[in-house]
């Protein structure tokens, strides 16, 4: 059979001291050429600890002839930044508990460790060894393939491989995921006829995520409560690329798509917040288009990022301290403060909300204390 080249064109990551690259995702790929192809997909990736998400994908190939062996490989960039990045042999340093299992039966696996995208060559995979990559660890100019036969019966077969990862972070996200879809485009039908993303990072969660792939936010549905918007490319920002804007207040969001044929990736991004270094809130009454330096008053925050003893005045205090409330959509008493939040993007007002510190996270319990 002919040959493919591998989807992997390893990236070049440009990090200061508090950025960190730690994993990609990626669509399972066949080595070379195949009749078999992706009936169904459902792409599930949850956050299940502060930087850490577990990633659960379903498939439904079709195998149009006899029962075959092929080789399938799953790629992962190398960890870039402010991360430790020493290489392992038995797999990408933030990568735990890959498994696959093919119609009901668990499939060994092996890891390699290779150099560039041609690394598959008439039935054998050219890897390099420990010793090497360890020597080129500071260039990041290797990656992890992960690979496994697998015997696909003739008809329908159901794939599935679970894994976690430690997302990535720099002192702009606070946790982000990248994931290559345009991998799937290797198989036969060069397409998923029938695609599903699943995305559960939690409640209270701003989420960014590029319009590779899709064109607007409305093509998204939300499984619980929030907003979204489409965000067009601004010079402010530090990357080029249209984006939609996820407010969620609680549940998570699902794209389905029939007949989908990606045309980029998908990257995933909890803004953090931006130390709080002004003298005040600047003004605290105002139309829409008042713009903060600061993201304090963002639908998602880390504690230590804000600086309450900088609010100089007492309203800014104020603003601070009921952050955590009008996350949950509580309406103030205070005008003031009601027009401050009113004109944040994320704010959803919840006539029924019930401020109760005891269900309000460690974080935001902390803030209230200062």
């Amino acid at each position: 059979m002919k040959a493919l080249l591998p989807l992997l064109l390893l990236p070049v990551f440009c990090f200061a001291n508090d950025g960190a690259f730690r994993v990609n995702g990626n669509q399972l790929i066949p080595m070379y050429e195949t009749d078999i192809s992706v009936r169904k997909e459902i792409l599930a990736i949850k956050r299940i600890a502060d930087r850490q998400a577990q990633i659960t994908v379903y498939y439904e190939f079709f195998n149009p002839k006899d029962d075959k062996t092929i080789e399938v490989g799953f790629e992962a960039y190398s960890p870039a930044g402010d991360v430790d990045a020493t290489p392992r042999a038995d797999g990408q340093p933030y990568i735990d508990r890959f498994t696959v299992n093919l119609n009901g039966a668990n499939v060994p696996w092996k890891v390699a460790l290779v150099r560039d995208k041609s690394y598959y060559r008439e039935g054998k995979i050219k890897a390099i060894t420990l010793a090497q990559a360890t020597k080129e660890v500071e260039d990041a100019s290797f990656f992890y393939v992960y690979h496994f036969k697998a015997l696909f019966r003739k008809g329908l077969n159901i794939l599935t491989h679970t894994y976690t990862v430690d997302l990535s972070s720099s002192v702009v996200e606070h946790y982000s995921l990248l994931y290559v879809l345009t991998a799937a485009k290797r198989w036969a039908n060069r397409q998923i006829d029938d695609f599903t993303l699943q995305i559960e990072m939690g409640d209270i969660q701003e989420l960014v995520i590029p319009r590779s792939f899709f064109s607007h936010a409305a093509e998204w549905t939300m499984t619980g409560s929030g907003k979204s918007f489409d965000r067009p490319y601004s010079r402010e920002e530090y990357d080029s690329v249209d984006k939609a804007d996820f407010f969620v207040r609680s549940g998570g969001l699902v794209f389905k798509k029939t007949n989908f044929r990606p045309d980029g990736e998908l990257s995933i991004v909890c803004p953090s917040q931006y130390t709080y270094y002004s003298k005040t809130l600047g003004k605290h009454t105002g139309d829409g288009e008042v713009k903060f330096d600061s993201r304090v008053d963002s639908l998602s925050f880390s504690v230590e990022d804000v600086y309450v003893g900088q609010a100089s005045d007492e309203l800014s205090k104020k603003i601070l301290h009921n952050l955590p409330f009008a996350r949950r959509g509580y309406i103030f008493k205070s005008r003031e403060i009601q027009a401050y939040y009113s004109r944040q993007p994320w704010y959803m007002p919840d006539p029924g909300y019930v401020p109760d510190e005891s269900k309000l996270t460690q974080d935001e319990r902390t803030l209230l204390k200062r």
